[in-house]
């Protein structure tokens, strides 16, 4: 996954500029640079296009940083706020989705919106909805160096909270996502309708959003509220699963993809505690 951060100092590097150089080149200042470099600030898509023209990087939807390792990037992370992890994750999709829009000519076939947390949660949050976040995101919150591209949930399944929910969806105008329909086909987004299935993988006009009512090696929103971490965001709060829980589900589903995550994640654990 490619980070703002790596893929300027990438950029740079290969064209053999200093920090000043290409701030020069791009009309900014060289503190600019180094901000976005040293993972201080997360930069809109215009700011990251016009230093990597400077740099002479000619983006392209494979267009990927250096390998690397995650724990090497938690000092930058630890250093952000955890709304400005949250933008980070917002600035990733709206760069992809530029990306794609470059390489496709001003075409984005099958492009699903980028993410918006704000957007999202307090969407969320306006109508009452109890949830808890889950995945990378709700792990990047807590410092966790992968910024994903959609947000995962966890909804308590009483009825009331299932109506509350179902309008949320509607006001986000939730859309089913398959592979074949990347950008979401209608469906009957009901209380009724939410409680028939245990997952659902949706596109909102807020980003990708998947709803996990009970994740692997949990039994849903009570398990996972119960030691939830409390965060302060956007004017109302919101519940990540403590990362020891992130850890248990990814350790349940089993996916070889969650290796590395879950490795970080304990090393994350044992700093904490030392």
């Amino acid at each position: 996954m490619p980070r703002p951060a790596d893929l300027l100092r990438q950029a740079r590097t290969r064209a053999g500029l200093s920090q000043r150089e290409l701030a020069r080149r791009a009309g900014t200042t060289q503190s600019v640079v180094a901000r976005i470099e040293r993972e201080q600030t997360s930069p809109t898509w215009e700011t990251l296009e016009r230093l990597l023209a400077a740099a002479g990087v000619r983006l392209s939807p494979e267009t990927q940083p250096a390998d690397g390792s995650m724990l090497y990037e938690l000092p930058g992370t630890l250093r952000l706020t955890p709304a400005q992890r949250l933008q980070e994750a917002a600035n990733l999709t709206q760069f992809l989705y530029h990306v794609r829009r470059v390489s496709d000519g001003g075409r984005v076939p099958g492009a699903t919106v980028p993410l918006n947390p704000e957007l999202l949660f307090t969407t969320l949050a306006r109508h009452n909805v109890q949830f808890v976040l889950i995945g990378a995101l709700g792990a990047q919150l807590q410092a966790f160096p992968r910024v994903t591209r959609d947000a995962d949930i966890t909804p308590a399944r009483g009825e009331e909270n299932l109506e509350h929910l179902a309008a949320a969806l509607r006001d986000l105008d939730a859309r089913l996502f398959t592979d074949r329909e990347p950008d979401g086909v209608p469906f009957d987004c009901s209380a009724s309708t939410l409680a028939r299935a245990e997952i659902w993988t949706l596109v909102t006009r807020a980003g990708r959003l998947d709803l996990v009512f009970a994740p692997a090696g949990t039994t849903g929103f009570g398990d996972l509220a119960a030691h939830a971490v409390k965060f302060e965001l956007y004017g109302y709060p919101l519940l990540a699963a403590r990362l020891e829980d992130i850890i248990r589900m990814k350790e349940a589903a089993g996916r070889p993809k969650d290796r590395q995550d879950i490795e970080v994640m304990r090393e994350m654990l044992k700093r904490r505690a030392s």
